[in-house]
């Protein structure tokens, strides 16, 4: 018994885990700090969030949004660092980029007049065996 409980307790540090950070909840006020890109990727859509993060080039596809002008003639997304209120949470799965992998949201948040979705990101803790 207490050799399987060493072998167990050696091995379980070996598996793959995920980290256990969790985007801000809804009706909070958050100061969005990003891991990945310069500024908190926010954009007018849910839409954009998720081809951002689900791009094998996040960075590439954040670009030709950020160059394609909105109806108000502003990016469609821009990084930026900021406070917001959180509206909803809608989880868009594993965002990989330079090799390293993060647990990725699209967080609906209100800056004064302006809504639209940030791009959350935490870094994981995957232990590859």
């Amino acid at each position: 018994m207490q050799r399987t409980l060493l072998a167990l307790s050696l091995a379980l540090p070996l598996l793959a885990t995920p980290a256990l950070a969790q985007p801000p909840a809804k009706g909070v006020t958050h100061n969005f700090v990003d891991p990945v890109f310069t500024g908190t990727v926010f954009c007018d859509t849910f839409e954009e969030v998720h081809a951002i993060a689900t791009a094998d080039e996040p960075v590439e596809v954040f670009k030709a949004f950020f160059t394609k002008p909105n109806a108000q003639n502003e990016p469609t997304c821009a990084a930026l660092m900021t406070t917001a209120v959180v509206l909803d949470v809608r989880p868009l799965g594993v965002m990989e980029r330079d090799d390293k992998r993060f647990n990725a949201w699209a967080v609906q948040a209100r800056i004064g007049n302006f809504t639209g979705f940030a791009l959350y990101l935490e870094a994981r803790a995957d232990i590859v065996v």
